[in-house]
């Protein structure tokens, strides 16, 4: 009785300390001396209300927490505790910019001088030890894409809604945690850029100019960075339209590993003062920009290009015409191909590319705005049924580049006229090493450039490496962990710094080729931690797993069968008119690894268990045998994973129009309620080892989401329909001989 009723008390205390609050005097938010008095205060209180109450502070909020209540010195020790088995970003050892702003803090205190003073002088002593390596990405590590602002309006968004003179002790975290980096960045943002460019300044030759272009006479603007005393060296140039402070270290990393490091911009960026019309002129302007640099005291005759997204479309685009002679190799990562994979897939327009317009012509550097902004103008489109072509309406602001590329809905001379076309792609000649990722939005551009090469020119000495990597990893160092999946030991190496570099070592310098290529195509096979080595695409499998979209209903879903079953038809529906319901809404990959996926949206089939493992090579195809009541549609074919452990692992995906099935060039209209057949192969590369016990998920759906056009199937310019064009809803007969087919390695 005596413990029952120890318990009890211990019980309500419990819920008593649950529902206390934590003291919070709010001050006004421009009042910066009362804020950081504060902000403090809440600090010290957390503590305080967190010892009492027993509850432990995990060390990534901990550290954060006491340097905000000035107890740096318990800080500093904090950080460095949880340093323990956790790898260095980018050269850099973890938390860096929070232990250089304690150490300056602690100075600040002891001294009794000002922060700035004693900040600066604690950057330059580490920034003095760092290897040039170091220095080449030590602003990424201490700076913010845009200036701070995510971090003061998340601030400022959490301080609006805390209400004293009490906050819950979550609600204090929040704010807190918010506060921290704001501070932390506000502050020291400013001394960064200035310390590390007299420090780059003090190593390196930089230098900053425009030069003409012989071809048109355009003004590009080019930076020049290279060690000071150096004989002629290879050149290393990047090609981008992101001009902005951070681009100086695609010039610095190659001038930190022994060659000159060229940072060229589009035409219109950086300090040249011609229009921005991206994509237009980068096969003539890289051509020019590589005349220039092999004509120069410090070139020794050698180009190589490297980088990634548009920088690697900007090396596929200066070959066009013919290959410069001094240009030697190209490392392009994660290739955007304008037409194919952007501002389009499969002859579907995006609404990312819409903001990105923005993003990159608004101004000679980079536009940053509320990300709220295009999440409200997607999504107002979305819910209005407004037109594809009005979206610049909706968000009041004129944009002409969106209108002309919505008025080349086929890969026509438009697109083809930036990038090699066909016959175009037999004159590149020069060593290449292509690089993307299973989850990499730009897979398609980087496979077709590959694809085409090899194509019309069979012999080109032309290497692929693949792996889980992202946009952002398959062209810089990947993270360990890729929306949930973690990364095998074997596929975590560092592609931007060691790579890329012992490449251009190889081709430029004559040192051995990379280890890891050894064959044209490299991937790394997701679950068995290695990496394979074929010849070819086509090598990748030598097995082929056919399903057929069985009509047999079980728990909801249909059934991928192994056998040609017979014959009958599923219908799908999608109607247009209501936009309470979304059909494929959830196909992009984020989280890779989902406990839970809708099984209601669209059409789900799901094999038998697999009896043994296999390994999954390769681009999954398949043949829609479908009928529909309009004149076109959109549809999303997505692969799956289901786990013995019922989770959903996300293989592939495929987004298409279906009038251009047949040709992304021509667009081929369907016969209202007659049978066709769909055929679709240009799916996203997946290498995973798939155990025993698991089952393979299909979902077959139409598309109608606020992230892309949405095809009403009148048979008009898609982007012209809306949703005055819905009349009856889309009806999708699929017959059951309709079949997926999965690439297979077998191992025996």
């Amino acid at each position: 009785m005596k413990n029952l009723l120890i318990l009890l008390i211990l019980v309500n205390l419990s819920i008593t300390l649950k529902g206390q609050s934590i003291k919070f005097e709010k001050a006004a938010f421009s009042d910066t001396v009362s804020l950081t008095k504060a902000m403090q205060n809440l600090a010290t209180d957390y503590l305080k209300q967190s010892k009492i109450r027993g509850l432990k502070i995990e060390s990534n909020d901990l550290f954060l927490i006491e340097i905000l209540a000035g107890m740096y010195e318990r800080a500093i020790k904090t950080i460095q505790s949880t340093r323990k088995d956790v790898s260095v970003q980018n050269g850099h050892p973890d938390k860096l910019p929070y232990e250089l702003f304690t150490m300056a803090k602690i100075e600040e205190s002891a001294k009794q001088i000002p922060f700035e003073t004693t900040y600066r002088k604690v950057l330059s002593d580490y920034l003095q030890n760092c290897s040039d390596q170091q220095l080449s990405s030590v602003n990424i590590v201490l700076t913010t894409y845009d200036q701070v602002a995510q971090f003061t309006n998340r601030f400022k968004e959490n301080y609006d809604k805390a209400s004293a003179p009490g906050i819950t002790q979550e609600e204090a975290l929040t704010l807190l945690r918010s506060y921290f980096l704001y501070q932390v960045f506000h502050h020291t943002e400013p001394i960064v850029f200035g310390e590390i460019k007299r420090e780059q300044k003090r190593r390196y030759h930089i230098e900053q100019k425009v030069i003409i272009s012989p071809i048109d006479s355009a003004e590009i603007s080019v930076t020049v960075v290279r060690k000071r005393r150096t004989e002629p060296l290879p050149a290393i140039l990047t090609f981008t339209i992101y001009a902005d402070s951070l681009n100086i270290n695609q010039a610095l990393i190659p001038a930190s590993k022994g060659y000159v490091g060229v940072l060229a911009t589009s035409r219109g960026k950086g300090l040249s003062n011609e229009a921005i019309e991206p994509y237009k002129h980068e096969h003539n302007d890289v051509y020019a920009v590589i005349d220039w640099i092999s004509k120069q005291p410090w070139n020794n005759g050698k180009v190589g290009m490297f980088g990634g997204s548009y920088n690697g479309f900007a090396q596929w685009a200066s070959m066009k015409d013919s290959v410069h002679p001094a240009l030697k190799t190209i490392v392009p990562c994660v290739s955007a191909a304008p037409g194919i994979d952007v501002p389009m897939e499969n002859n579907i327009f995006y609404n990312f590319p819409y903001k990105w317009i923005s993003y990159v012509t608004e101004n000679n550097y980079l536009f940053n705005t509320n990300y709220q902004r295009w999440e409200n103008l997607q999504n107002t489109w979305f819910h209005s049924g407004a037109p594809y072509n009005k979206m610049d309406s909706l968000d009041r602001t004129p944009n002409p580049l969106f209108h002309e590329w919505i008025s080349h809905p086929s890969y026509d001379s438009y697109w083809q006229s930036m990038i090699p076309y066909k016959d175009e792609f037999a004159h590149i000649d020069i060593p290449i090493l292509s690089i993307t990722g299973y989850y990499d939005d730009g897979q398609r551009g980087a496979m077709y450039y590959f694809n085409q090469h090899l194509k019309y020119n069979p012999n080109a000495e032309h290497y692929l490496l693949i792996g889980p990597y992202d946009h952002w990893g398959a062209q810089s160092t990947p993270s360990a962990n890729l929306r949930g999946y973690q990364l095998d030991k074997a596929a975590q190496i560092d592609i931007q710094n060691q790579l890329i570099f012992d490449w251009f070592d190889c081709i430029l310098k004559g040192k051995g080729k990379p280890e890891i290529l050894k064959d044209k195509v490299n991937f790394q096979v997701m679950g068995m931690n290695k990496w394979m080595h074929k010849p070819s695409v086509s090598a990748m499998s030598n097995e082929t797993c056919t399903f057929y979209l069985g009509g047999y209903k079980s728990n909801g879903h249909y059934t991928l069968l192994s056998k040609k079953p017979k014959k009958e038809y599923l219908k799908l529906e999608v109607d247009f008119a209501d936009r309470t319901k979304m059909n494929n809404a959830y196909y992009y990959p984020w989280p890779v690894i989902k406990d839970s996926i809708l099984l209601n949206d669209g059409l789900v089939f799901i094999s038998e268990p697999f009896q043994k493992g296999k390994i999954i090579n390769g681009s999954f195809s398949g043949n829609l045998e479908i009928s529909a009541n309009k004149k076109d549609f959109d549809y999303s074919v997505n692969l799956y994973e289901l786990t013995p452990e019922g989770r959903y692992f996300q293989l592939s995906y495929y987004i298409g129009r279906a009038s251009y099935s047949k040709s992304r060039e021509a667009r081929e209209l369907l016969t209202l309620n007659k049978e066709t057949t769909i055929t679709f192969d240009n799916t996203r590369i997946v290498s995973k080892e798939i155990s025993k016990g698991s089952r393979l998920i299909v979902i077959v759906n139409g598309n109608k989401n606020p992230d892309a056009q949405i095809n009403y199937g009148t048979g008009k310019d898609v982007s012209t329909e809306s949703i005055e064009d819905a009349n009856d809803p889309l009806l999708l007969k699929i017959s059951s001989n309709s079949k997926i087919n999965i690439p297979i390695y077998n191992e025996d």
